[in-house]
C-alpha cells in the first residue's frame, strides 16, 4: 500500500512534465505575434513614446467636428464618436493597421477602443487622459484656419 502512495505521485509528476512540442513562433503567445491582439489604454506619457517609436500609427481623434476644428494632434483623422455612422465609419478603417485613439478626457475613445477590439482590429492604443493632457507632453499640435 505505501509503494502505491510513492509510484502514483511519481508516475503523475512524469506523465505531466513532458515537454510539449515547441511553437514555431518563438513567443510566449500561442498565436503568432502577426496575430496577437494589442489593445490596450495608455496614459499620455506612453502615448508619447509609443508615438516617437511607431512611424505608421494613425491618430484617431473621436472628438466632434467642431471639438477637431479648434486643434488636434498633427496628422489625426477625425471620427467623431457622436455621429450615427460612427461604426460604419470605423469598418471602413483596415484592422490590420495601428491606431490611436484619443478624445477630450478619455471616455469617447475609450469607447471607441471596445468597438474596434469587437471587431477584430489588432493593434489600438487608447489615451487615458486625452487632448490636453497629449498637448501638454509635447505632441505636435495643428490648428485649423478659420475664416
Amino acid at each position: 500500500m505505501n509503494k502505491i502512495f510513492i509510484i502514483v505521485p511519481i508516475c503523475l509528476v512524469a506523465v505531466f512534465s513532458c515537454d510539449r512540442p515547441k511553437s514555431s513562433t518563438n513567443n510566449k503567445y500561442s498565436i503568432p505575434v502577426e496575430e496577437a491582439q494589442i489593445i490596450r489604454s495608455v496614459d499620455s506619457r506612453d502615448a508619447k513614446i509609443i508615438l516617437d517609436e511607431e512611424e505608421d500609427i494613425i491618430l484617431l481623434d473621436v472628438r466632434t467636428p467642431e471639438e477637431y476644428a479648434e486643434g488636434h494632434l498633427a496628422g489625426a483623422k477625425n471620427l467623431d464618436y457622436n455621429a450615427p455612422n460612427f461604426t460604419e465609419q470605423i469598418q471602413q478603417l483596415d484592422p490590420d493597421q495601428k491606431y490611436m485613439l484619443y478624445c477630450a478626457v478619455g471616455g469617447r475613445s475609450g469607447k471607441s477602443l471596445e468597438i474596434m477590439k469587437e471587431m477584430g482590429f489588432k493593434q489600438v492604443y487608447n489615451v487615458t487622459e486625452g487632448f490636453t493632457e497629449l498637448i501638454d507632453k509635447g505632441i505636435p499640435v495643428t490648428e485649423v484656419d478659420r475664416e
